[in-house]
């Protein structure tokens, strides 16, 4: 498929609009920014959030939903332990979890505020 010279540009930067909101509005959240964090209500097990991350199923804090959700469809998780990661030998900061849920409510809620912004 042929793409317009303008298109080809975008998506060198990450931004991927030939596919619609959908597929770009993934990329533009850190999951960070949607994690419940350690020791907030509702929080994921720090003990659960260990063992996953001591078999290398984890996130690092500036991984985007985009990165995430194959994540989730692959392994069935319901949540995935979202980390800092040190540098030489340091082990990784336990930063909180991303819970699927969270994760599709947050992409819902932006789906929402791009088809309104669409139609007004």
């Amino acid at each position: 498929m042929s793409r317009s010279f303008f298109l080809t540009q975008l998506e060198r930067r990450g931004v991927r609009l030939a596919a619609g909101p959908q597929a770009y509005l993934l990329g533009t959240f850190e999951v960070e920014s949607v994690m419940r964090a350690v020791g907030a209500p509702r929080a994921a097990p720090e003990e659960a959030c260990w063992a996953m991350i001591g078999e290398g199923m984890y996130l690092d804090r500036s991984a985007t939903l985009e990165q995430a959700m194959p994540i989730f469809e692959k392994t069935g998780a319901v949540f995935l332990p979202v980390v800092r990661l040190a540098s030489g030998e340091a082990p990784p900061e336990l930063r909180g979890a991303l819970f699927q849920v969270d994760a599709l409510r947050a992409y819902n809620r932006a789906l929402a505020a791009t088809a309104a912004e669409e139609h007004s």
